[in-house]
């Protein structure tokens, strides 16, 4: 039970009556017809009245304009004859106002240095601006600065700093919290230590209060409206849920919710669901609906459900009639709002975003879409779409008289629903010509055939391996058994991705077919009717790190077990089997003890076979994210197999310790402890040419930055699929020399398929290529280069030899 504050109890009544003057609903003060703020004039993603999608003889959707824009995430506002958002022109972040009917520009306004894309988001502004009847618009850039313009000719009438003027934090992405109006105050979910949300005076921008202890990242807040308390803010942090006086900011009630997650609370908008009911998305991988439920002297707080039937997606649900209409992952799926489970799932139309008009969904895929469909718990049927876009779009749309506007990172429209048929519908995509392969006849032979289920089992049985490959460049992914969808994902599509294998009719076979490089290995899994399987005619299998359930990426744990395939030009690394007894050397734990950390923590050193019987000195490898290259990596495997076949004799130091226990002092703890710890307790060369810093994924840029960061240390430096977001990146930057002032011998590996998505602004291939040239640029010789495989141990151990070949030759 969640208790509201004792002098609300007295205020109540007061507080009703008011608000019930002020507010017939929970809106913004402007037309019922408009669209003024992100989520719509209510908060909750639906468009209150409108009869645009009752035609009797069907309706079609036209564009009537569409105009360039630039990047950005920023939903669009539609009020007073003005449709607005903000977008980066490449230099600047702008608010652009265009006319509602004609779409010629009104005005646009400055607001600052462009904000850039970074750590996997695109560049520009992600909140919505707030448009209000008495002809303001609200505004806030990325870097915090909030301002009201006139929305008539654009002109400033105030702004304000969150981050200067009120202490707000900004969050790693930037301000992306969509302001609203409500009793004539703007409210900001803003994040200050001294109150996360405020209230500011419309025509002056003086914050008025500011209320609730708690942290947020990229929430927004919605008006609501609750019996005994009547329309008041709702605001979800990142430990609460408060309900807020839009006047005064006294907290009206409050209830920890145990929430977490970027895609969960990180970036939740509460949504209303029935009668002083709420859903919320409050964890990454599951959503809840609770009873908020006024007493006399409380608020009661009650789960209705806890359920995992939505899960992983930015898109913000909406309810209608009982059920709630969300995505979970990339699926569109409507789910009972009394139990929480799934009563349908659809791969159409995409993943996207949506919102309720007129009992239907309006939805903007990501790929450019606008699609309609009856919200109905029967299933998906889809009544129109057009193809509006061409580049990526981020933002739900909006609906305001009778027509849909919507943006993409490039474009800005208006479509309009029209009765009837109405031209320019997409054409349905035409199947790749396979006629020229054997499969590709097979499936010309089972199409005419009169009896398919033997065509298809005399294929499947005369096949000896799957998936099935032909010549040196062509793969058919191949499913057999009941299933309504299956689709196929792994490395090649990406992170959060997979593709729908075409069913051949009048069978149980589904296939994709796709040309890949004669020498690619890459691994893969089936997602039949939704849940993820391996490839059950395939035997080889192995673990990723990388992707966890539904290509999530997952970076913890013992992996996720997925199939894999090769092509016929792919060697397999004959590092990996199992070392004669003679050649295997051995493993030793030392503690350390660290005046950095105050503290020990361990260390294993690998000595190779001979180092008891000797009294020679060995070159040094030092290994970033020890523990992994040990178990996952087969490390010690592939050196008892190398050493003394192509590799020389090397200790190799196995650093177990994380960078983020250091409190960023990781290289100096390297440099100016481990390094002197080994050479102390070890034979070594104790000399920086025969030390190499090693790593694969996120320790690969741990070794860099130690190499780089720490001059004279290390005089080789060997890089697996350098996971380096834009902050490392930075920090690495700052520390590049020239080859001339620091000669380095650089081993710089990554894979074709290395963990990316294409839907959100991080490929990690393409960010080892840029490095990669820059480090040439800086006159290094690079050896390594791209290889045609995934991401993962079981991509990276396939190049373990030519990392150490490269950096410890054999000197024969």
């Amino acid at each position: 039970m969640s208790t509201i504050r004792p002098t609300i109890i007295a205020q109540m009544r007061m507080l009703l009556v008011a608000t019930a003057c002020l507010l017939s609903s929970n809106t913004f003060a402007s037309s019922p017809s408009d669209w003024p703020a992100f989520r719509g004039p209510n908060g909750d993603g639906i468009y209150p009245t409108s009869s645009a999608l009752a035609h009797s003889d069907g309706f079609g959707l036209k564009i009537k304009w569409k105009k360039t824009i630039g990047s950005g995430y920023s939903g669009v506002a539609v009020a007073n004859g003005l449709v607005v958002t903000m977008f980066s022109d490449g230099k600047e972040d702008v608010v652009i106002a265009f006319d509602e009917e004609t779409g010629a520009e009104k005005w646009r306004y400055v607001l600052g240095e462009t904000y850039k894309g970074h750590d996997g988001s695109h560049t520009g502004p992600i909140s919505t601006p707030a448009v209000s009847s008495s002809g303001q618009v609200f505004a806030l850039a990325p870097r915090g600065r909030l301002v009201a313009l006139d929305a008539k000719s654009g002109k400033e009438t105030w702004s304000t700093e969150l981050v200067d003027d009120h202490e707000a934090k900004k969050p790693h992405y930037g301000f992306t919290t969509s302001p609203i109006i409500m009793d004539n105050m703007l409210i900001v979910q803003m994040g200050a230590e001294k109150g996360s949300v405020a209230g500011f005076n419309m025509t002056t921008g003086e914050r008025v209060w500011q209320a609730c202890e708690d942290s947020v990242q990229y929430q927004s807040p919605i008006p609501y409206r609750m019996d005994r308390l009547g329309a008041y803010v709702l605001a979800v942090g990142d430990k609460k849920i408060v309900g807020l006086s839009p006047r005064t900011g006294e907290i009206l009630w409050e209830h920890e919710h145990g929430g977490g997650g970027a895609r969960g609370v990180g970036s939740a908008t509460p949504v209303p669901a029935g009668k002083n009911r709420l859903f919320l998305a409050y964890k990454d991988d599951e959503s809840t609906i609770v009873t908020v439920t006024p007493t006399e002297s409380a608020v009661d707080v009650k789960t209705v459900w806890t359920d995992r039937s939505i899960k992983n997606s930015y898109n913000v649900p909406v309810y209608h009639d009982g059920y709630v209409y969300a995505y979970s992952s990339r699926f569109l799926t409507c789910v009972d709002a009394e139990t929480g489970k799934s009563v349908w799932r659809s791969r159409q139309p995409g993943d996207g975003f949506l919102i309720l008009v007129d009992q239907h969904l309006v939805i903007q895929t990501k790929e450019g879409g606008v699609h309609i469909a009856k919200a109905s718990p029967d299933g998906y049927k889809e009544l129109a779409h057009a193809e509006v876009f061409s580049d990526l779009s981020w933002s739900p749309p909006s609906f305001a008289k009778g027509s849909i506007f919507t943006r993409s990172m490039g474009e800005i429209a208006r479509i309009d629903i029209q009765s009837g048929s109405v031209s320019g519908t997409p054409a349905v995509a035409v199947a790749e010509d396979l006629s020229s392969y054997k499969f590709g006849q097979f499936l010309a032979t089972v199409e005419k055939a009169s009896d398919k289920k033997a065509v298809v089992d005399r294929f499947i049985a005369s096949q000896k391996q799957f998936p099935i490959i032909e010549g040196s460049d062509r793969i058919h992914f191949v499913y057999r058994g009941e299933a309504d969808d299956v689709a196929v994902a792994g490395d090649i599509f990406g992170a959060r991705q997979e593709t729908s294998m075409t069913h051949v009719s009048g069978t149980d076979l589904f296939y994709y077919s796709m040309k890949l490089e004669p020498d690619a290995r890459t691994n893969y899994v089936f997602l039949k009717d939704y849940d993820q399987i391996l490839d059950p005619r395939n035997e080889r299998k192995t673990k990723t790190i990388v992707y966890g359930k539904e290509m999530e990426m997952s970076f913890r744990g013992d992996g996720m077990e997925m199939s894999w395939v090769a092509m016929p030009a792919w060697k397999p690394a004959r590092h990996l089997g199992e070392p004669q007894p003679a050649r295997r050397g051995r493993v030793e734990k030392r503690e350390m003890e660290s005046e950095h950390l105050e503290s020990k923590y361990p260390v294993h050193v690998y000595l190779p076979a001979g180092y008891d019987d000797s009294d020679a000195r060995y070159p040094v490898a030092f290994v970033h994210g020890g523990k992994a290259a040990r178990e996952k990596g087969m490390y010690v495997t592939s050196l008892d197999n190398l050493i003394g076949q192509s590799v020389a004799p090397v200790i190799v130091v196995f650093i177990e310790l994380r960078p983020s226990a250091t409190k960023g002092k990781y290289p100096q703890l390297f440099a100016n402890e481990l390094i002197p710890f080994i050479d102390e307790n070890f034979r070594t060369h104790a000399s920086p040419d025969t030390r190499a810093s090693i790593g694969a994924g996120f320790s690969a840029s741990a070794a860099l930055l130690c190499a780089f960061g720490e001059p004279d240390v290390v005089a080789k430096v060997g890089s697996q699929s350098s996971f380096i977001f834009d902050s490392m990146r930075a920090q690495l930057d700052s520390s590049l020399k020239s080859a001339e002032k620091q000669p380095l011998q650089i081993y710089f590996d990554w894979g074709k398929y290395d963990l990316r998505n294409p839907h959100e602004a991080w490929d990690l291939a393409d960010t080892n290529r840029k490095l990669d040239r820059l480090l040439q640029d800086k006159g290094y010789e690079t050896l390594g280069g791209e290889a045609n495989d995934g991401t993962g141990w079981s991509s990276w151990n396939n190049r373990t030899d030519d990392m150490f070949e490269t950096l410890f030759p054999l000197k024969k």
